[in-house]
């Protein structure tokens, strides 16, 4: 490779840089201000002799070209009766270019003042009127503007370096700490946080400590940038760093790392465990609204992952990894909370991330296909409609529960695709089975809160409607508690916009998440879904049969039908008729099946292996 020219002038700071090129630049100026200067003297000079030999002709009509040689000043003392420079005045007055001055240039001494200027051409002694001021003069006052016209060149020239110099250094600024600091919250970015965590750790390695890394990650945020688009994601990022900041101590560092991932570096902590207070601090904090510049209030919730040095990592890199790892099992642990960095999570981080990669490709490999669960009436057995299941076979993980990769899904995104896909793959199978004769009461379609909240969401159900030729009042979209709580205006307004193109919608897992009467009287709703939990232990616990009981009760003073899951054994099914529940679904009638499977079974009905209804 070519060594670069002037090497030293490359490793010299900026400013000096400027201060060198300014001199330079300056050095050129002057030599071109003395070469200009030159060039005006001989100007002069050769105007000087020209004007003499035109006064001669004027006095004495000689021929200017009889004249040559250098004109020479001498020194006389001027007197007016002298009638040769009477006759020149008036000669001169006849010229309109020529104007008389008083004063005296003598030799080896230039007045600033016009004057007679005596010259000797040959041995004839003449005296030269100049226009107004001396030639002399002239050039002098041009070379006093060359000089002002250099001062205030080089007053440009320092001012505009400096200026410059300013500028480039203000945008290095601002480059640096671009490079370093995120630009959404002020906090440091990645690169710098891990900077400091490699520092710290030296610190930590030479005095002793402890130190710990709590990786933060905001629970369903994607939902919120699809309901309320980026700007309103933006603001709550920025309300949450201000939270979190808020419980920081001088020492510490809170970075973002990217989309809604924080991390947190606690530095000279007395013990391993104060990490745990400052996990349930951060949760703590969140649980208050963020009051955006708008004034709209929004709640979030976190999960928190935490490793500790040196028993969970010996370096920056592995650290923030098993943070990571750690926060993936709050999440499975629920959300809202933290979790401590287990030696096993490592493995789960890795299946969980080739996991993800399979399922980005499930969908065009066709790995995924649907199941049909019936839905049946409890006061007979007969088969009403049904709950479409989703169902995932990978040629590298084999059968994928969904509870496995619906989270998964959810987290990455990808429910939305996979969603849309269901939505029109249901309703094109139930129009299928009508235009065979099996028609539906009910097909019932699983909406997630990622998918739910999406902006699309009514036109996807209605361009799979259109598009399938399924009658609206046949689909039933299923919304969990979650969904409807978090962004409750914005799903109200959704569900009035479903509930307009004449889809049903029903409320799942009733009971299990934020269940509150004002929002079942708020929403649209038409079916109430008792999460099967609750079903576990009836008739037997009559805790669980009073819990129950109220809530068909509840739902029937609502005007909702109510639909029992996990129905397993007669009794349930036996008690729940005694609640006058008007449906249900579980192992009991049927496991989900294929679509091929599910119109056999709804062609072989009623059940005989259900017990019959009680009066």
């Amino acid at each position: 490779m070519m060594e670069p020219a002037m090497p030293g002038l490359q490793r010299m700071p900026l400013r000096y840089k400027f201060w060198a090129v300014n001199a330079l630049a300056l050095l050129c100026v002057l030599i071109l201000v003395l070469v200009a200067m030159t060039l005006e003297q001989r100007s002069v000079n050769q105007a000087r002799q020209e004007q003499a030999r035109d006064l001669l002709r004027i006095w004495h009509g000689a021929d200017p070209g009889e004249l040559s040689g250098p004109l020479q000043p001498l020194v006389i003392e001027p007197d007016e009766q002298d009638p040769q420079l009477r006759h020149l005045a008036q000669s001169a007055n006849s010229e309109p270019r020529w104007v008389p001055v008083s004063g005296l240039v003598l030799w080896g001494e230039e007045q600033l003042i016009g004057a007679w200027t005596l010259y000797q051409p040959g041995a004839q002694v003449l005296a030269v009127q100049v226009r107004g001021k001396s030639f002399q003069q002239i050039f002098i006052q041009r070379a006093g503007l060359y000089a002002l016209a250099v001062f205030l060149l080089m007053l440009a020239v320092l001012a505009g370096s400096q200026l410059l110099i300013r500028f480039i250094e203000g945008h290095q600024r601002q480059l640096r700490r671009m490079a370093h600091y995120d630009g959404l919250t002020g906090l440091p970015n990645r690169v710098l946080a891990m900077n400091r965590l490699q520092h710290a750790l030296e610190r930590i390695k030479r005095r002793g400590g402890h130190l710990a890394v709590v990786f933060i990650d905001l629970d369903r945020f994607k939902t919120i940038n699809d309901s309320y688009g980026h700007g309103f994601g933006d603001a709550v990022l920025q309300a949450v760093a201000e939270r979190l900041q808020s419980r920081c101590r001088e020492e510490d560092t809170l970075s973002r790392l990217g989309g809604d991932e924080f991390l947190l570096i606690l530095e000279s902590l007395s013990s391993p465990w104060q990490a745990s207070q400052v996990a349930r601090d951060l949760l703590s904090l969140l649980e208050r609204p963020l009051l955006l510049a708008d004034e709209r209030e929004v709640y979030v919730s976190a999960s928190l992952g935490i490793a500790l040095f040196p028993g969970d990592g010996l370096d920056a890199t592995e650290l923030v990894r098993n943070a990571d790892a750690a926060m993936f099992r709050a999440k499975s642990r629920g959300r809202n909370t933290y979790s401590h960095y287990l030696p096993c999570l490592t493995e789960q981080a890795r299946e969980r991330f080739e996991l993800e990669r399979a399922l980005r490709t499930a969908l065009a490999n066709g790995e995924l296909s649907l199941n049909y669960q019936p839905l049946v009436s409890l006061e007979h057995g007969q088969g009403l409609g049904a709950e479409v299941l989703l169902s995932w076979h990978s040629p590298s993980h084999g059968q994928v529960p969904p509870a496995r990769f619906i989270p998964l899904a959810e987290d990455s995104g990808l429910i939305v695709p996979i969603g849309s896909w269901v939505l029109n793959q249901a309703c094109q199978q139930a129009q299928q089975w009508r235009s065979q004769g099996l028609e539906l009461e009910t097909l019932a379609v699983n909406l997630s809160p990622v998918q739910f909240l999406h902006q699309d969401i009514v036109a996807l159900v209605g361009a799979a409607l259109e598009s399938s030729g399924l009658p609206a009042q046949h689909l039933e979209l299923e919304i969990t508690e979650g969904a409807l709580m978090h962004h409750s205006a914005q799903a109200e307004q959704t569900l009035k916009a479903l509930k307009a193109l004449g889809v049903r919608v029903a409320l799942d897992d009733f009971g299990t998440g934020y269940s509150s009467l004002a929002y079942l009287r708020r929403f649209p709703l038409d079916k109430l879904k008792i999460d099967k939990s609750f079903l576990a232990e009836v008739p037997a616990n009559q805790g669980d049969c009073q819990l129950v009981h109220t809530i068909i009760e509840l739902a029937h003073n609502l005007g909702l039908r109510v639909l029992a899951e996990g129905i397993e054994r007669s009794e349930q099914w036996h008690w729940l008729q005694t609640q006058h529940c008007e449906l249900g679904q579980g192992f009991l009638f049927a496991r989900p099946m294929p679509a091929e499977a599910f119109a056999n079974w709804w062609a072989a009905q009623p059940l005989s292996a259900t017990p019959q209804p009680v009066s």
